[in-house]
């Protein structure tokens, strides 16, 4: 009897390891969107059924699977990468008077800079290097003219390529914004726009 059964066995055993498998790092259907409004996933003549709630502010702490495409004996190399090396994060939105600091965290991706008017100085403090990854990126906007802007490297980093003032361009009107990129070898922030 035993042996009539254990082939059922294996192939229940096999696909259930394969579900469980096929199961793991896969993504639920109807999953609100990070930083998103909410939305309608199905309707039923023209009449949403279904509303799937916003979704959680964006931490700079997501992660999204991924594969090398590289292979280590007959697996591919998969697993998560940050979502902060892939260019996203938390916006951060500031409205400072003169003189004002603004402290950026690590998962700062982008500083929006609204002042009323032009400001005569303004300090930015980048993150310090405990918890930069490789990659990175952070820029910084402005709407209106900084004059003395002074860019403070985070504790363990350096800043290549610091502007010392913020231009509004006059026949545009488009905001000024530099951008760094972060390596970790030698822990220095590389303006790159």
């Amino acid at each position: 009897m035993f042996k009539r059964l254990l082939p059922t066995l294996v192939i229940l055993a096999v696909v259930g390891v394969v579900s469980a498998i096929a199961q793991m790092g896969t993504f639920a259907p109807n999953m609100p969107i990070i930083g998103g409004s909410s939305y309608c996933s199905s309707t039923v003549n023209a009449v949403c059924v279904n509303t799937v709630p916003a979704g959680p502010a964006v931490s700079g702490a997501e992660y999204v699977p991924a594969d090398t495409g590289l292979t280590q004996g007959t697996q591919p190399q998969s697993g998560k990468i940050n979502i902060m090396t892939l260019g996203a994060g938390v916006l951060t939105y500031n409205v400072p008077l003169t003189g004002d600091s603004i402290t950026l965290t690590n998962a700062t991706r982008q500083l929006i800079v609204e002042p009323a008017g032009t400001i005569a100085a303004l300090t930015v403090v980048f993150p310090a290097a405990t918890t930069l990854l490789n990659g990175q990126k952070l820029g910084i906007c402005t709407t209106q003219i900084v004059t003395a802007l002074t860019l403070t490297a985070g504790s363990g980093t350096t800043i290549s390529g610091g502007p010392t003032a913020m231009l509004v361009p006059v026949t545009t009107g488009g905001a000024s914004c530099p951008e760094w990129t972060y390596r970790t070898a030698n822990t220095t922030w590389y303006r790159v726009h």
